[in-house]
């Protein structure tokens, strides 16, 4: 019997699992399998020379598919098996109170615009500002419930591969690096993008020896290269160019699907307390992303706007054409919504299309225990053939607004030059 592997799991940043403001946060294997399945895909991408067919038939022979869903009976359910041992807590855990407005949702505005970094972090699904109106005196959590940093668990994966030693190997070590990847570069739950739901997994050198070197997070990190290595060679696939990708928003042609020969990634020099980074870099994006003052006859939030709310909403709401069609806000991710007023989707006929924003902020802790920023970016198409952004309100036919690659691309690396 092929043995359990344990996994010790910490979490790192608020991990919000809930699907809604009553639900509990859990972690299930099931949605780390899915994150493991999302950075093989991303990370293996190239070998294939971004041939999907075959990238997905790879990734269903270690994360599992249906049987004979890519014309191999050989492909069913996956040969790795994962299960939860003991859920990650926080020992004392925290009371409902501190669930609900923790210690580190209290941080002051930062700046002359009284931006709350980490509530712009968190979003209107998930922060609640102070309001003596609704009897709150301190910022909350609408979804208190959630795992929160510092809490520790653990969980066992298996390689249930019989009679192919070397086929256990290469899904052994797959899923050792799959998994280091979603640690190192992404997370679990809702805002991963923007910091939250960060994760660290002891013990995957025991899948891949590689993982155990002391590198920092890079494109050309031994783990990927290894992972490149190993799809290469079972697939019968050259391996993919190292040359680094074209400066960010300079490309002419994109791939339909993250990848990493077009991944950017840049870790910041400053240190300090994950709250207190992700609060500064809250704040630099709301001032990125909203530079246009309105007058201080507004409340501070509502003081300032962006230029697409003064150039198409505004004109539009009016009855009038918009001002510009220009939408780099949209680079960050769409829809965006303008209040109750307004909406830009990304439609491709009647079917509404969502875009994650490309744009992903993690912290990342160093041996010695500090914390710093990395920020990656994968560049891909914003949609599919045919698809169009539109402004839609309540009183007048959609408009239709413009954002191209390069546009959004470029809007990205200019937040990079004064993010934090």
């Amino acid at each position: 019997m092929t043995p359990w592997i344990p996994v010790g799991v910490t979490v790192t940043t608020p991990m919000f699992l809930a699907p809604g403001p009553g639900a509990r946060s859990e972690l299930r294997m099931p949605g780390i399998r899915g994150a493991a399945r999302f950075w093989f895909r991303a990370l293996a991408a190239p070998v294939f020379a971004n041939d999907y067919a075959a990238l997905a038939r790879a990734e269903a022979e270690v994360f599992g598919a249906a049987g004979g869903q890519y014309g191999d009976a050989r492909i069913g359910p996956s040969p790795v098996a994962l299960r939860l041992v003991r859920p990650p807590t926080l020992d004392p855990p925290l009371s409902r109170a501190e669930l609900r407005s923790p210690r580190w949702l209290r941080l002051r505005s930062v700046g002359e615009r009284d931006t709350h970094g980490i509530g712009y972090l968190l979003g209107q699904g998930l922060y609640l500002p102070p309001s003596s109106k609704e009897d709150r005196e301190h910022p909350e959590l609408a979804r208190p419930d959630h795992i929160p940093a510092g809490a520790t668990g653990t969980f066992e994966v298996r390689i249930g591969v019989r009679g192919d030693a070397v086929f256990a190997g290469y899904v052994r070590e797959v899923t050792g690096i799959s998994l280091w990847a979603l640690a190192t570069f992404g997370g679990l739950g809702a805002r991963v993008r923007r910091g939250f739901g960060g994760v660290t997994f002891a013990g995957l050198d025991q899948l891949c020896a590689t993982i155990g070197e002391s590198v920092e997070p890079s494109r050309e990190h031994p783990a990927i290269l290894r992972l490149h290595e190993l799809v290469a060679e079972r697939h019968g696939r050259p391996l993919p160019r190292r040359s680094s990708p074209r400066q960010l928003g300079t490309s002419t042609a994109w791939p339909a699907a993250p990848t990493w020969a077009r991944w950017h990634i840049r870790q910041s020099g400053q240190t300090g307390s994950w709250p207190q980074l992700l609060h500064h870099a809250g704040a630099k994006l709301r001032e990125f992303r909203a530079p246009v003052e309105r007058g201080p006859e507004f409340s501070s939030f509502k003081r300032w706007v962006t230029r697409e709310y003064t150039d198409a909403v505004v004109p539009t709401l009016k009855g009038d054409r918009p001002a510009s069609r220009d939408f780099e806000i949209g680079s960050f991710g769409l829809p965006v919504v303008f209040g109750k007023d307004a909406e830009a989707k990304l439609r491709r006929g009647k079917d509404e299309l969502r875009r994650a924003s490309p744009l992903w902020i993690r912290v990342q802790q160093d041996p010695d225990g500090r914390c710093r920023l990395l920020y990656h970016v994968f560049e891909a198409t914003i949609g599919p053939a045919g698809a169009t952004l539109d402004l839609e309100t309540r009183r007048r036919l959609p408009e239709r607004l413009d954002l191209d690659e390069t546009m959004a691309y470029r809007t990205i690396a200019d937040f990079l030059a004064t993010a934090p």
